[in-house]
């Protein structure tokens, strides 16, 4: 009997291996975009780190490295789409886009939904707040005080500090958050008092002030990890991540990544940018 069984189940098994194939090179997301000649790349509209300008290209040190690092994939044309920090993830787990081309600051959950490239920034600086400097001649030193002081307090959409700004509103006497869904429509709700102060990275922050007078920023200490920001993948798109992932060593390598970043005004620190995303997600 256990002849018969043994047979039977080898049998068996071979029969199903021929519904199975060992996965080919050419049969990965990186050949498919390569054969068609283009890419779905997600991003904020949050300069200067990304955005999408009117014409339908891409500005900001993120689109500028993924579309070095893309036209040396041989992935020549890049579509464009803009979505808040908090539909980048859910939307590329949907399959809208093929990547998140945005610097998407690097947490845990995201870290448990999404593979990293290199982080393409890290700093070593708190996050910043933002306020009418006429309106605020004492403004606050710490998340504690705003929260005490302020009624609203304005942040982008998705944003990796909301629930760092929830915890401290929680704690708090007076503050509640309103989210916006891009740092220019955060500032306009700051202008037409609708929230009392905003807060975003430091150059958020610093483009923010230049482009809107009367703005003033202030460094505000916050209980973060700096785990960095950079390009987004499904974790099953190990071809296109990997691929990706080595050009953009070789532009760290080069130099030219530091290039990109100076002519941003970005300071660019080789020895802390020296991290992989999987390093930089178990921070």
């Amino acid at each position: 009997m256990w002849d018969v069984w043994s047979r039977r189940g080898v049998l068996a098994a071979l029969g199903a291996s021929a519904f199975i194939r060992p996965a080919r090179a050419d049969q990965g997301l990186l050949e498919k975009l390569r054969k068609q000649g283009s890419i779905k790349v997600a991003v904020a509209n949050n300069m200067p780190w990304s955005t999408l300008n009117p014409d339908g290209t891409l500005s900001g040190i993120a689109p500028t490295i993924v579309t070095t690092v893309l036209s040396r994939l041989n992935i020549p044309k890049i579509e464009g789409v803009v979505a808040t920090y908090g539909e980048l993830v859910p939307g590329l787990l949907a399959g809208r886009w093929d990547m998140i081309g945005a610097s998407l600051t690097i947490t845990p959950e995201r870290c448990a939904q999404v593979a990293y490239a290199d982080p393409f920034y890290r700093k070593k600086e708190n996050s910043y707040i933002g306020y009418i400097a006429s309106d605020m001649p004492n403004p606050p030193k710490s998340m504690k005080e705003v929260a005490d002081r302020f009624d609203r307090i304005g942040l982008t959409t998705g944003s990796w500090s909301v629930p760092v700004w929830q915890t401290a509103v929680a704690a708090g006497k007076k503050g509640a958050i309103s989210q916006f869904p891009d740092p220019s429509l955060m500032i306009d709700g700051l202008m037409t008092k609708r929230v009392q102060i905003v807060s975003a990275d430091a150059m958020t922050m610093q483009e923010l002030k230049r482009l809107k007078p009367g703005i003033e920023i202030a460094a505000i200490e916050m209980p973060i990890v700096d785990r960095g920001s950079g390009a987004a993948f499904r974790k099953d798109d190990t071809d296109l991540r990997d691929a990706f992932v080595r050009e953009f060593r070789a532009m760290k390598k080069s130099g030219e990544a530091a290039k990109i970043l100076a002519a941003a005004n970005f300071e660019y620190d080789a020895e802390y940018m020296d991290m992989s995303g999987e390093a930089a997600c178990s921070l």
